[in-house]
């Protein structure tokens, strides 16, 4: 399983593209001007667009959900250790960013727009020159502030009660990356067809942000970059140290590839040790589960009781719980297997 592992990275490294010209589109997508809250979602349908954040939802779903919301969140928080390609996408591709996000704004009827981005004054100043429609709120700069239920409750002030969403509070919440997809979509005919993802391998230094062609071999990305990956030595993490998973050579990028990290196995790598008692996982969990107790249930087969499927239902697998695990017990990945029970 995955390990969190101290890495020094790099800055932000420049943007580079992959992607190779397109040929004029067949028919004509609606401007911004044009946008309509009845056909916007089949538009959404129609360029394929599901959630690039990670989760893979499609997109026009949520927007059929989120009619007379008043307000869209655009979240570029970024949280995962070494990804930066919603900030990258944020500072460089802001015209197709901002035409996204007032269309979906205008789709549900939402008189707000948010930009929630992590808490760097240097980079704030900059979004505010970009993005100066936009209200901007600083979150801190720690891992998981990036998620949905994370957002919501400082938003709202509150924890929101278990099984809530958004929606409810009058709010959607969009990854910048999808946002992207629709700017570029409205303004330049294409539909989504190329994933911006951060590529690294810091054992030797190599770090950017580049735009790859779904569908794309892994194989073919590293051979572009001239990586020296080594299946014997490495494994590739794709979408990052605490919510990924490992891939391979030929394995294609997806819609919802964040990142892909080539790593050492030994660096990343531990045998599971006895559970010490410590509760360090119970404190580190950001909406106060109990990863143990729900591990040692799902590996028991104790998984009917309502009061485990209840909190099941909340876990969203951000993976602190192994990271603080002093025994390297594969928490997250036994959770992960405990929500085939909903």
């Amino acid at each position: 399983m995955l390990r969190t592992i101290k890495i020094d990275w790099e800055h932000l490294a420049d943007f580079q593209t992959l992607e190779t010209p397109f040929p004029r589109p067949e028919r004509t997508f609606p401007g911004i001007d044009e946008i309509n809250p009845e056909t916007f979602p089949a538009f959404l349908d129609d360029i394929e667009l599901v959630g690039m954040g990670g989760a893979g939802f499609p997109t026009s779903e949520k927007i059929r959900a989120n009619r007379h919301s008043h307000t869209l969140v655009v979240n570029g928080i970024e949280c995962e250790p070494g990804i930066t390609i919603d900030t990258a996408v944020l500072l460089h591709e802001s015209l197709w960013v901002a035409a996204g996000a007032e269309a979906c704004a205008k789709a549900i009827g939402a008189k707000n727009i948010v930009l929630v981005v992590k808490n760097d004054p240097e980079l704030i100043a900059k979004f505010r020159k970009l993005y100066d429609e936009f209200k901007i709120i600083p979150f801190k700069n720690t891992y998981p502030s990036g998620a949905e239920k994370i957002i919501l409750e400082k938003l709202i002030g509150k924890r929101p009660a278990p099984g809530t969403r958004p929606f409810q509070f009058g709010y959607l919440i969009q990854n910048v990356v999808s946002l992207r997809a629709v700017g570029r979509a409205i303004i330049d005919g294409i539909a989504v067809v190329e994933r911006p993802l951060t590529l690294t391998m810091p054992s030797i230094g190599f770090y950017k942000n580049i735009i790859a062609p779904i569908g794309l071999s892994i194989r073919e990305i590293l051979a572009i970059n001239n990586l020296p990956y080594d299946p014997a030595i490495h494994i590739i993490s794709d979408s990052g140290l605490m919510m990924g998973k490992e891939v391979s050579l030929d394995d294609a990028i997806e819609k919802t590839t964040l990142s892909l990290l080539i790593l050492k196995r030994d660096a990343v790598w531990r045998e599971e040790r006895p559970c010490t008692r410590c509760g360090a996982c119970n404190t580190a969990c950001p909406l106060g589960l109990h990863p143990f107790t729900l591990t040692e249930k799902i590996r028991k087969g104790k998984t009917t009781n309502n009061a485990f499927k209840g909190q099941m239902a909340e876990c969203f697998l951000c993976g602190v719980c192994s990271a603080v695990c002093p025994s390297d017990i594969p928490l997250v990945q036994t959770l992960a297997e405990g929500k085939k029970c909903l």
